[in-house]
């Protein structure tokens, strides 16, 4: 059996989305696959490659307990506490095999945050036909946006309610000028969950979320290039305020010519660039050399 789940980029609402407020999410063209095969072996075996083609983690573990046989990292955690979240859940799905291999493997590097945890949740939900945001709760945390990404057809607004039952919605998000739009790499990677962990979810106000609507509501609507780059300063100035951060171009790329917005959790993975062809030039002379393209990058 195989299954495939999409990677993300949050577009608006970051950290406001945690609380409630709605979010324009796309998912992207780049995913991670898994192969789900039966075997005799009695226990559960895992293997992972990453976009190279290279086997960048192993392990197994007891299709009863589903203790790891191996190595105890963080990685074999997660998966023990999905295993067991899935055994809560569909708690015949063991008892009906002998042994399985998992096979997972991603399309974008690990360090890019395009979801590598999300599409995890997402592919082991759509094998074992329980509700993703369940286990996304158990196991990571989050709002689950990028669980929404990985199984999305195009661009979605996303409300977070109880948690295993969002809002999600299908958008018409298809800008004209997304030739003029770029993902930078940033060359390090953001640990999603701690910041999650440590934003603290009382700054989110009622009338905090609803700035935060507005503002999503303004990406959606038939935008110019001059108008989508004075609400990403917007959006930036009002989510800075928000955590406290100072906006990544005023930080780092004061002297860029465009606009430039975070995404996620910001300090890294991607950003978003409004520019034109020498865009990639202007990065990678600063040393940031991974820049993509609206069009290779997200799925719409």
């Amino acid at each position: 059996m195989k299954f495939y789940a999409k990677g993300k980029i949050l577009l608006t609402a970051e950290y406001a989305v945690l609380g409630g407020a709605k979010a324009l999410a796309l998912p992207t063209k780049l995913g991670q696959s898994l192969e789900v095969i039966k075997t005799s072996t009695g226990k559960l075996e895992w293997k992972s490659i990453d976009v190279n083609g290279k086997v960048w983690y192993e392990n197994s573990f007891d299709k009863t307990t589903f203790s790891t046989h191996q190595q105890k990292d963080d990685i074999g955690q997660r998966l023990q506490q999905l295993f067991q979240t899935i055994n809560a859940e569909n708690t015949r799905l063991f008892t009906e095999i002998n042994g399985l291999m998992f096979v997972s493997t991603l399309e974008f590097e690990r360090n890019w945050g395009l979801g590598s945890s999300s599409t995890l949740v997402s592919l082991l939900a759509q094998w074992s036909k329980v509700n993703p945001y369940v286990l996304l709760q158990n196991v990571f945390g989050g709002s689950g946006y990028d669980v929404a990404c990985a199984t999305a057809e195009g661009a979605i607004l996303y409300e977070r309610t109880n948690g295993i039952h969002p809002n999600v919605t299908a958008v018409d998000f298809n800008p004209s000028f997304k030739d003029q739009l770029f993902f930078i790499h940033l060359n390090k990677k953001k640990d999603s969950q701690q910041a999650v962990a440590e934003f603290d979810s009382n700054l989110l106000k009622p009338n905090k979320i609803e700035t935060v609507n507005k503002l999503t509501r303004t990406f959606l609507s038939n935008l110019t290039l001059d108008h989508f780059k004075e609400q990403v300063v917007r959006h930036e100035r009002f989510i800075g305020a928000l955590i406290n951060t100072i906006p990544i171009q005023k930080r780092l790329f004061d002297d860029y010519p465009g606009a430039i917005k975070s995404l996620g959790a910001w300090g890294g993975d991607f950003i978003l660039a409004c520019g034109a062809a020498d865009t990639a030039d202007y990065f990678a002379i600063k040393g940031y050399k991974t820049c993509l393209t609206y069009q290779s990058l997200v799925d719409s």
